[in-house]
């Protein structure tokens, strides 16, 4: 049964991580000039994303440890996107 919740608590956070990391390089490829602005939209829909898959998921005890590994890898995804286009808005 531990492997199984153990499963589960990764399996129901990279896909976050992946939502971000697509988030990140969709902005910097489609509005890398402006693409600030839109990383915390991609944030927000990562939140939304993280609640819905946490709570459409199987009802196992460590919800919230999920949720915070979940957003707060999103804010690392994001975090290392920003400083990358930081940078590349003042190029442009």
């Amino acid at each position: 049964m531990a492997s199984r919740a153990t499963s589960w608590r990764w399996g129901s956070v990279w896909p976050v991580w992946l939502l971000a990391a697509i988030g990140a390089i969709a902005v910097g490829v489609l509005q890398p000039s402006d693409g600030i602005v839109w990383l915390p939209i991609v944030l927000g829909v990562c939140t939304l994303v993280a609640f819905a898959i946490q709570l459409g998921g199987p009802t196992e005890p460590g919800v919230v440890a999920r949720l915070a590994a979940a957003v707060f890898g999103s804010v690392v995804v994001l975090a290392i996107a920003s400083a990358v286009l930081v940078p590349l808005t003042h190029l442009l």
